[in-house]
């Protein structure tokens, strides 16, 4: 009884997609993945999960791509392919132009774009419209023969061995580094010319300090994991592969640097199966794609939520995508094509999405961090025997006993019931969240069901017959729900600053990676303010 009450209560909450009025969503050709969804401190780039590979429909109709002459633009937002401060800005725009021509001549296509460089002394580019287009119109096919693709056979013959085994992050940094080191005999020199050398904001250049200012242990532990691994593959290369490295031999900065930038542009690629559908089992490799590299991120923002007018809760969370650009799976004829997702008018910049992620996952890979992002979390614990440890401490009194036996079993039975249920939901976040040890909680109030289950059965579990779904008496859930905002307070009090503090910093910060440490800080510790809002019995 107690796992259909929640069960109920759980599925209350609803997630509202909204697009664009202007977009017609029958022609809106789905997203394929841009990157690994795996931290980069696991291996400085894991292997993906099968949410990576997504599903997609190819998006045609792309034309000879238009070789106008770049645009200078200010942005008011960070971008990630910053330009010197010290480049001549009429060279960048013969970079870019002698990029697009080169892009042209190896079967590039495209209509609707052009490249906006801003200036000199903000640096960046993205891609926007050179005219009116319309949603489902192709804007871009890149041929994968133009990309620099993470394939062993890239790399010296006498390194491939010791490559296969590198993360793909190390193996395309130095893929990198080597046509960097052959210039212009490289035949990916107009791209190789383009490539920022570094990417200042990515967590594999922060000092201990910059760590400590992330203040938030599980994005900590991630860094210094990466940055470990990094340190340990440039020596490891050095002692077997020198000739892996280009000129980075004597050079971890420019090792270190390479990597950032691969990680902040790099594709996940999947080809089609049998049955039309992107698929990770028939191939998944990373590659790099001139041009394409140059979309920054559009993502999911909420803008509206309802609420339940007796308790509160958040019963429909409305969020809408603002990415305007989506690209297909690899076809058959090696091409990867893009489409508008939206009607994009002259001027407008073309935005694609990176992926529904957390914030940890752009931090560390992106050396940025989204505004009002709906899929950032917070791990409250990093597995259910930590939360089941904490709350014995919290409550000993529940723990005592023969009761106490009762109601863990009770929470076991709780936890393993809504595992179970997720698997059998058969939707890739479903089957995501019950692969996930770590319990997370989201903003509006979205907690891991598997947690809250656990903790309302520990009230609810109290027959000394043994039997898991105990008496039912109302409060369970909102006792469990006190528990895990006594959790984030415990966490929100571990952190240095108060949001408050974070907020305030921010108005006064002109330095660019300190701003996305504030602007991370503050998502996280929102996240876990409004969760004790919501749920402290209190309020």
């Amino acid at each position: 009884m107690l796992m259909k009450m929640l069960r109920h209560r759980l599925t209350t909450l609803r997630v509202t997609m909204r697009a664009s009025s202007s977009s017609p969503t029958a022609s809106l050709p789905p997203r394929a993945s841009r990157t690994s969804r795996a931290i980069t401190a696991r291996a400085l780039g894991a292997s993906n999960g099968a949410r990576d590979a997504g599903r997609a429909r190819k998006a045609r109709n792309a034309a000879r791509f238009e070789v106008d002459r770049p645009r200078l633009r200010r942005r008011i937002r960070p971008v990630l392919t910053a330009v010197s401060a010290s480049d001549d800005m009429s060279a960048e725009i013969e970079r870019i132009q002698a990029l697009v021509g080169w892009c042209v001549e190896r079967g590039a296509r495209g209509s609707g774009l052009t490249v906006a460089i801003e200036g000199a002394n903000e640096g960046g580019r993205g891609l926007e419209a050179t005219r009116d287009v319309a949603a489902g119109e192709g804007v871009l096919a890149t041929p994968l023969t133009l990309g620099i693709v993470d394939d062993e056979d890239g790399h010296p013959e006498s390194a491939r061995g010791v490559m296969r085994d590198a993360p793909w992050g190390v193996r395309l940094a130095c893929r990198v580094l080597q046509e960097t080191k052959l210039g212009e005999a490289s035949e990916y020199a107009p791209y190789v010319a383009t490539l920022p050398n570094r990417v200042a904001t990515s967590p594999i250049h922060y000092d201990a300090q910059a760590i400590a200012e992330v203040q938030y242990p599980p994005a900590m532990s991630e860094i210094r994991e990466m940055q470990d691994a990094c340190r340990s593959w440039h020596e490891k290369l050095r002692e077997k592969v020198p000739e892996a490295l280009g000129d980075a031999f004597f050079d971890y900065e420019a090792f270190a640097n390479a990597v950032g930038v691969v990680h902040s542009r790099t594709y996940g690629v999947a080809g089609d199966d049998a049955s039309g559908e992107q698929s990770a089992s028939v191939g998944y490799f990373r590659a790099l794609l001139p041009l394409a590299d140059m979309l920054n991120h559009g993502g999911d923002v909420v803008v509206g939520r309802e609420r339940d007018q007796v308790t509160g809760a958040t019963t429909d969370l409305q969020i809408q995508a603002t990415d305007n650009i989506a690209w297909s799976v690899l076809g058959d004829d090696g091409v990867i094509h893009f489409a508008a997702t939206k009607d994009l008018v002259d001027g407008e910049e073309a935005l694609m999405s990176y992926g529904e992620r957390s914030n940890d996952h752009f931090l560390i890979y992106y050396g940025f961090t989204p505004e009002n992002n709906p899929h950032d979390d917070v791990v409250l614990f990093s597995n259910f025997e930590h939360a089941m440890v904490w709350h014995s401490v919290a409550h000993p009194e529940l723990w005592e006993g023969d009761d106490g036996a009762v109601r863990e079993k009770a929470a076991n039975a709780a936890y393993d019931s809504v595992t179970k249920a997720l698997e059998a939901d058969g939707s890739p976040d479903a089957k995501l969240a019950a692969a996930e040890p770590r319990m997370k909680i989201l903003s509006a109030g979205r907690v891991d069901a598997r947690l809250l289950s656990a903790y309302a059965s520990m009230f609810a579990g109290t027959e000394a017959s043994g039997a898991t779904d105990g008496p039912i008496q109302g409060d369970e859930l909102k006792f469990a729900q006190a528990d895990i905002a006594a959790r984030c307070e415990q966490l929100l009090a571990g952190m240095p600053t108060t949001l408050a503090d974070d907020v305030s910093a921010l108005q006064t910060c002109t330095d660019d990676a300190q701003r996305v440490r504030l602007h991370y800080r503050i998502s996280k510790k929102s996240i876990l303010a409004e969760t004790i809002d919501m749920f402290s019995l209190s309020k």
